[in-house]
C-alpha cells in the first residue's frame, strides 16, 4: 500500500477547520477517520501527485495559495471560477464559489412564503459535517477572499467526470452496480440530513475507481425541520448509522457554528433527530439486517 493512500485514509491527527464567517483564525479540532476511504490522489495542473495529500495541508494551500489564473467555469453557476493556485512552488486547480443570495419561495398546501439562502458558505459547512461524520466524500473546502470578495474554495478533483456527462456519453456503466447504489444510499441520507434540495447528476463526480464524490451544496441547510425524501430512505449504511447516533449536537454545533445561523443549526438538529427516529422505525419493522448495510462488499 503506497504512502499517499495511507495519508488519505488516516490523514492527520488534527484538522484545521472552523474559519469564522469573517474569516478569522481557524480552530483546531480532532479528526474523524474516514468510513469510506479511497485511493484517490490529489494532483497538480500537469497531472502529477501533489506533494501534500493530507486534508489540513490541502486546506492551508487553498487558503494561502497565490492565485495565478482565474476563469469563469463553463458549467454550473455563472459566478463560479476555476482558479489556478500556486503553493510551495506547485500549481493546482480549485473552484471558487461566491454566490450569496436570499430567495423566497412558496411551500406547502397553504402556499406559505419562506426564505432560503443560496450561499457559498454552505459548501464549507457541508464539507465539515461530512468530515465530522466520517463520510469523506466531499472534496476539501474552506473559506477565502479573492480580490476582496468572500467565497468558498474547493480543490479541483482532477480526472473525475460528472455523472450527467458519463450518462450523455453512454459511459455510465459501473462495474459493480450493488456497490454503486450503496454509495448513492450514503448520499441520500446525507442530503436528507442537510436538507439539500439541489442534488442532481451534474453535482456528482465519479473517479476512475467508480467512487462517488459530492459537490455543490450552496442550497443545503434549509431552515426547515422537514426530512426531504424520507419516504425513499429505506436503508442506511452501518457506519453512517453509528456516526449519526454517536455524534452529539454539541459536537456538530462546535464544528458548524462558524458557518450556520442559530436557526439553521436548530433545524439541522431537528432533522437529525427525525432521521434517527425514521431509521429506528425501519429497523423495528423490517429488522436490522434488512435496513443496515455495509458499503464494502
Amino acid at each position: 500500500m503506497n504512502p499517499e493512500f495511507l495519508q488519505i485514509v488516516f490523514r492527520s491527527v488534527f484538522l484545521v477547520v472552523g474559519l469564522t464567517q469573517t474569516f478569522g483564525a481557524p480552530v483546531v479540532v480532532a479528526e474523524v477517520p474516514s468510513l469510506y476511504p479511497t485511493d484517490y490522489v490529489y494532483r497538480d495542473v500537469e497531472g502529477n501527485p501533489l506533494p501534500f495529500q493530507d486534508t489540513p495541508s490541502i486546506l492551508e494551500a487553498l487558503r494561502s495559495g497565490k492565485v495565478v489564473e482565474s476563469r469563469v467555469m463553463s458549467r454550473g453557476v455563472a459566478s463560479n471560477l476555476k482558479l489556478t493556485l500556486e503553493h510551495r512552488g506547485v500549481r493546482f486547480h480549485a473552484v471558487l464559489r461566491m454566490i450569496d443570495v436570499t430567495e423566497k419561495e412558496e411551500t406547502g398546501s397553504l402556499r406559505m412564503v419562506v426564505k432560503y439562502r443560496d450561499t457559498y458558505i454552505f459548501e464549507a459547512a457541508a464539507f465539515e459535517l461530512n468530515e465530522l461524520l466520517g463520510i469523506g466524500r466531499i472534496p476539501p473546502t474552506t473559506l477565502r477572499r479573492v480580490d476582496g470578495v468572500p467565497g468558498s474554495i474547493q480543490i479541483w478533483m482532477e480526472g473525475m467526470t460528472p455523472e450527467d456527462i458519463m450518462l450523455e456519453e453512454g459511459r455510465l456503466q459501473p462495474p459493480n452496480r450493488e456497490l454503486w447504489w450503496r454509495q448513492k444510499g450514503v448520499m441520500w441520507v446525507f442530503d436528507a440530513l442537510v436538507a439539500n434540495t439541489d442534488r442532481n447528476q451534474g453535482n456528482l463526480l465519479i473517479d476512475e475507481d467508480w467512487n462517488l464524490w459530492f459537490i455543490d451544496h450552496t442550497r443545503a441547510f434549509r431552515e426547515t425541520s422537514v426530512l426531504f425524501g424520507a419516504d425513499e430512505l429505506k436503508l442506511c449504511e452501518r457506519g453512517l448509522w453509528n456516526a449519526l447516533q454517536n455524534t452529539s449536537d454539541d459536537a456538530i454545533h462546535e464544528r458548524l457554528e462558524p458557518y450556520l445561523t442559530s436557526e439553521e443549526l436548530k433545524k439541522l438538529f431537528l432533522r437529525k433527530k427525525k432521521l434517527i427516529k425514521h431509521i429506528e422505525k425501519r429497523i423495528r419493522k423490517k429488522g436490522e439486517e434488512k435496513v443496515l448495510y455495509s458499503l464494502s462488499l
